[in-house]
């Protein structure tokens, strides 16, 4: 995607798609867009439908879709997105369309990352609740994206070489 004008990151909360997009925002001296606009479910502990309901599920992806929407027509921006975004027919319409970055977690990673802070609710185990997510989303976040990679080993700046690489091709 050598003409590349948008950058969009995906993944599980946790993966670190927040600081790793505004560190290639930086790289790259372009915007960096955060439109992650509601916790994601392993930061409250339930799944999106439990929370907010199936019709606030819907209204969600509605507006997650007009954010994208309008984000296409804005250039050099890199996003970070919900974790619950890929849920969308529309918005993973959107994303394929995009040069978007899969940001992949292993879970007992994720779990570490997010147990000083998270879930806001009880959850008997968060290893498996962590792995339900992951077993819902992952073939769909594949799916949309360009290029992928695994921020497991926390190094930042290999990351955003690997992304400024991989947006030569």
């Amino acid at each position: 995607m050598a003409n590349c004008k948008r950058i969009f990151i995906i993944g599980h909360s946790g993966a670190g798609k927040g600081v790793l997009a505004e560190e290639l925002a930086k790289e790259l001296d372009w915007k960096f867009i955060n439109a992650d606009i509601i916790g994601a479910a392993g930061q409250i502990g339930r799944k999106l439908s439990e929370v907010i309901g199936k019709e606030g599920e819907k209204l969600l992806h509605i507006c997650q879709h007009e954010i994208l929407s309008h984000l296409c027509s804005q250039e050099n921006i890199v996003v970070t997105t919900d974790e619950s975004v890929i849920s969308s027919d529309k918005c993973k319409e959107i994303l394929g369309k995009e040069f978007t970055v899969l940001l992949e977690v292993g879970t007992s990673i994720q779990v570490d990352r997010l147990s000083n802070y998270r879930p806001l609710l009880p959850v008997k185990d968060f290893h498996e609740f962590l792995e339900k997510i992951h077993l819902e989303f992952d073939t769909s976040y594949k799916d949309v994206s360009n290029f992928s990679l695994s921020s497991d080993n926390g190094d930042i700046n290999k990351h955003v070489k690997s992304i400024l690489h991989a947006m030569k091709m």
